[in-house]
């Protein structure tokens, strides 16, 4: 579903008009020991190969300009883990590249890329054939890329690159177990453009956004596996509301609340041994109250919120959560969201949303 709301920025923004750019990358690197219980899988260094397929922006539209005209894409890559335990990985990850360079026509690039899409696992987790396997239990995850790269034009046409990134695979508790994988690479290797034809980078002065005070409301949910092995996928359900004031064409920072229902919270409590002799039962619901930013790109938007629980009983995760995640807007009101919940490393769900911003 969400791969389905945000592909245009990859592979539909890909067809646009503009300079088209394929490039192929060896990748080697290491497994990242994020929390001990992964440390006997961390046993050989993970290779592979990344595809990668860009187009070129040049201020056809507003916001290219104010991010400096960056290309549009999507990245292919395949991990082998040398650990039969693991398996493979083939990851599909629409993305956009933003370059640190004021003069973009310099032959040396700096870039950095930010990306989300869909990962398969070859090896999942299975209670009876692949019980060590506690990195993922599911065979379609989300995938998340962040990367920073060197590139040197040869010709116009030719050029050759390096990065560094850290790419992300995990279900984000839809089931468990789920510690997730980063793979921290280095990748070197050639780029084409395949259609080049030479461009002027479009230069204009925007007009002042206003910056109005507005609110967001946002109805999400999904499945998810709260804690435990063994207790089961059930969904969940999330309501926010923000008020926020638009600081510019990119930003937006709000404060807002957040309910959260959780029924496998309710079956987590219902077998949790050490409650066994409470009068009370903790509430399977939470309140919290949050501080928002909201990036804004094209028609899609990019969330962060720190938040923190002011009624949580269970208190199981702590008292402090993360929110990162991307909206699609379809008009000035009505989006669809993709968000990931955190508490530091643990991820919580993933939530599918709707919403309507009011002004």
């Amino acid at each position: 579903m969400f791969f389905i709301l945000f592909s245009l920025s990859g592979k539909a923004q890909f067809r646009g008009s503009g300079n088209k750019v394929v490039s192929a990358e060896f990748l080697g690197g290491f497994i990242l020991e994020h929390k001990p219980q992964i440390a006997h899988l961390i046993t050989n260094h993970p290779v592979g190969v990344r595809l990668t397929f860009d187009r070129q922006t040049f201020g056809d539209k507003a916001w290219e300009q104010r991010f400096n005209f960056p290309d549009i894409g999507f990245t292919m890559v395949y991990i082998d883990y040398k650990n039969d335990i693991i398996g493979e990985s083939i990851a599909f990850i629409p993305h956009y590249k933003i370059f640190l360079n004021k003069n973009r026509k310099s032959k040396n690039l700096v870039s950095y890329k930010i990306g989300l899409g869909v990962e398969y696992n070859s090896n999942k987790y299975d209670k009876e054939t692949n019980n060590k396997n506690n990195l993922l239990s599911t065979d379609i995850n989300v995938a998340a890329i962040l990367e920073a790269t060197y590139q040197r034009e040869i010709t116009k046409e030719l050029f050759l690159r390096g990065s560094l990134s850290i790419t992300h695979f995990s279900n984000g508790s839809l089931k468990k177990p789920n510690s997730g994988i980063n793979i921290v690479s280095g990748n070197v290797g050639v780029a084409y453009n395949i259609n080049y034809e030479p461009k002027e980078y479009i230069y204009a002065e925007e007009k002042a956004i206003e910056r109005t005070i507005g609110f967001t409301s946002t109805l999400s949910g999904g499945i998810h596996a709260y804690s435990r092995i063994g207790t089961g996928e059930h969904p969940f359900f999330t309501f926010t509301g923000v008020v926020d004031k638009r600081l510019n064409h990119k930003s937006a920072i709000g404060v807002g609340f957040d309910w959260f229902g959780s029924l496998s919270m309710k079956e987590d409590i219902k077998y949790d041994w050490r409650l066994m002799d409470e009068p009370d039962t903790p509430s399977w619901m939470r309140v919290g109250v949050n501080i928002s930013h909201e990036l804004f790109v094209s028609r899609l938007s990019v969330i962060t919120q720190v938040g923190y629980y002011v009624f949580d009983e269970y208190d199981y995760f702590g008292k402090i959560y993360l929110r990162v995640g991307l909206r699609r807007y379809f008009n000035k009101h009505l989006y669809t969201s993709f968000s990931l919940k955190t508490h530091a490393a643990k991820a919580e769900a993933i939530e599918f949303g709707i919403g309507w911003r009011f002004k």
